[in-house]
């Protein structure tokens, strides 16, 4: 493919291997032997964390697991995450000291952002801020020094792994022309093997669990026995094709005539027999019965498998992977069950994934015991459960919220990416609108309550009322949420309300409810999981965040329920309208509090949620903004700031 003084995203399917010296081109394995005897040196490096440029989830995990799998397979791993561009250089001459002593077989693997200009491949380091693209020298490794590294070392064999085809993190500040994308194909030096993420051109997912799709498979396969190299890496690339759809299909290149394999599980020698040579199995090591045991169990729906795994091997490979299964499959068996077996659960448990949802539900039943429903509704003593739903005198949906924990707020990360997301989006680029999101901390909410399944609707708020003050009233029947309204217009809404209705006191949601009830249990950026895209909430489609689906800009709110409920049955937590909660805006602390209601006083009353109007970085569970009470403001403002359309949902507690 014609490259014109081109950055790509790092195909770090990288262009990879330069011209080497004619010494590394002569080198070869020809000896199955000698891969499997020869001393076994890896460089391992993940980048995610980048001050300047987008934030990657799973490189750092990636970069650890794969240096642990390295060392199951014999061998000697220099490794480091989240390194300085010296740090990285240091760790290179580390790592070409070592196999250039050793003689045996190479590896290098990186994950993180990379760049490729001029047909130079670059890794960024995490502080990089490069705003000119012929100043990339002086701010990131150039591949051709880990490339040098490995030649010079006149080792067997090199293999070469870049899960690293990122798109330019710097792109927005550089200057280019509408060059052709993506690089050519290019064959291995003799004695090496390099594995690409993706095919060229394209993008490598960075996968939606603990690693990149390309890593997760590949640590999968890099441990099983028995399986030469190229046969490895096919393995890989099927798995990945079907898991993304066919739209990342890994590439390898390869220069081998020798065999290498990750892992030979068999001790093996020679009998003679009738004057003949032949060999025998002599028995399996500890690590391939390890690996049987798991292959039998890995699949099961039974937990007493994996006991049976754990008594076995209780410090194998897939230890840590059994105690995650043996707990999802304890819990998924008591979830619905009574206290003590929840409480047994705990016990064996207690700092498993779903601890505080076993707690929240010892909390539930021990309040059932205290909470009837509504005698003019069903006149029986019942137990209400999370999600239950209830209609009060108006024909208003409340879902029933139970006791709980949780951790409030945002990670200085979320904050950081937040500021990317806005500076893509050329919105903000205040760090003050996000920064008083943090710091996170834990709080207790100990009395479970009613709220609103959907924000107050332009029929409700003019049957209390009797006016609309709403801006979109092209709602059929009035079900676009109420909007324009100050946080006195609601006290007065609210006023109204109790004097008219018999069953319930109705009041705003304190802000540490609302954000409880909108992560509905999830730790993530929104309730839907680490991306948005406007076919699940009314935001500004053009920019969802973390590279979703964009959609379009509808410049207008959309009747209540018309998106997907979060796990907890309540509607629009994210966008449509923001919306009022209680409390008077307060800087958060690092103390863990119990029903926290927020200053006594103050200037500003919170808003939370974001609006139709805002991109995503705005929508999501933890943004938070300080309102005048008195502000009710019309559409048309060319702030975005000023254009908030707020609205509010209600919290009901039974008489």
């Amino acid at each position: 493919m014609k490259i014109k003084n081109k950055l790509t995203a790092l195909m770090l399917s990288i262009a990879l291997i330069l011209p080497l010296t004619a010494q590394a081109q002569d080198r070869q394995l020809t000896q199955e032997d000698d891969a499997q005897t020869r001393k076994r040196v890896a460089l391992v490096i993940g980048n995610g964390d980048y001050a300047n440029a987008r934030k990657l989830a799973n490189p750092v995990n990636d970069a650890n697991d794969m240096a642990k799998a390295l060392r199951d397979v014999g061998f000697e791993v220099v490794s480091g995450t989240n390194l300085s561009l010296k740090q990285m250089s240091e760790k290179v001459r580390e790592f070409g000291d070592k196999l250039k002593a050793s003689g045996g077989v190479g590896l290098f693997y990186y994950a993180g952002h990379g760049v490729q200009v001029n047909n130079r491949n670059y890794l960024i380091p995490v502080e990089a801020d490069i705003s000119r693209e012929d100043e990339i020298d002086f701010a990131a490794l150039n591949f051709d020094i880990v490339l040098r590294k490995m030649a010079t070392a006149n080792n067997g064999l090199n293999i070469v792994i870049l899960d690293a085809c990122r798109n330019n993190p710097f792109a927005r500040s550089w200057s280019r022309g509408d060059e052709e994308g993506g690089l050519a194909q290019i064959n291995a030096p003799t004695g090496t093997f390099i594995a690409y993420a993706t095919s060229p051109d394209k993008t490598a997912d960075d996968g939606a669990g603990r690693n990149g799709l390309y890593t997760a498979e590949l640590l999968k396969y890099i441990k099983q026995p028995n399986m030469k190299i190229e046969e490895t890496f096919k393995e890989v690339r099927k798995a990945v094709k079907q898991a993304s759809g066919g739209k990342q299909i890994p590439w390898d290149s390869s220069s081998l005539s020798g065999e290498f394999y990750f892992k030979k599980s068999e001790i093996m020698a020679e009998v003679t027999k009738n004057g003949k040579t032949e060999p025998v199995i002599l028995a399996k090591d500890k690590a391939a019965q390890e690996e049987e045991a798991w292959d039998l169990v890995k699949n099961s729906a039974s937990a007493s498998d994996f006991r049976y795994y754990l008594e076995e091997f209780p410090d194998g490979a897939n230890a840590a992977a059994a105690k995650i299964r043996l707990e999802e499959l304890v819990w998924q068996t008591v979830r619905g069950s009574d206290k003590a077996k929840i409480q047994a659960y705990l016990k064996e448990f207690p700092n498993g994934a779903n601890a505080s949802a076993a707690r929240i539900r010892i909390k539930q039943i021990e309040e059932s015991a205290n909470v009837t429903t509504n005698p003019t509704t069903t006149g029986n003593t019942t137990t209400p459960t999370r999600g239950t739903v209830r209609k009060n005198s108006i024909g208003m949906d409340l879902v029933y919220i139970p006791p709980g924990e949780f951790m409030m707020g945002s990670t200085d990360s979320e904050i950081s990416e937040a500021l990317y997301e806005a500076k893509n989006a050329n919105k903000i680029s205040a760090r003050e609108w996000f920064s008083i999101e943090a710091p996170k901390h834990k709080v207790n909410i100990t009395n479970g309550f009613w709220m609103g399944k959907f924000e107050i609707t332009q029929k409700q708020w003019e049957l209390i009322m009797g006016n609309n003050p709403s801006d979109y009233k092209d709602c059929g029947g009035g079900e676009c949420p109420v909007e324009q309204v100050s946080w006195y217009d609601v006290q007065a809404f609210l006023k109204k309300l109790n004097a008219n209705d018999s069953q319930y006191i109705y009041r705003l949601p304190t802000e540490a409810e609302w954000e409880y009830a909108c992560r509905a249990g999830t730790t993530t950026t929104f309730a839907f999981g680490n991306t948005l895209s406007s076919k699940q909430a009314r935001f500004d489609g053009r920019f969802p965040w973390s590279g979703a689906e964009k959609g379009d800009f509808t410049k207008k709110t959309a009747s209540v329920g018309s998106f997907q409920p979060n796990a907890w049955g309540l509607y629009d937590m994210h966008g449509n309208v923001w919306e009022w909660v209680e409390d008077w805006y307060g800087q958060y602390t690092e103390d863990e509090l119990t029903n926290p209601t927020g200053p006594k006083s103050g200037e500003y009353k919170v808003i939370r949620g974001g609006s139709w109007v805002n991109f995503a970085a705005l929508v999501r569970s933890a943004i938070r903004a300080g309102i005048k009470p008195d502000f009710r403001e019309a559409n048309g403002f060319a702030n975005p700031l000023k254009r908030l359309n707020i609205g509010f949902r209600v919290v009901a507690i039974p008489k």
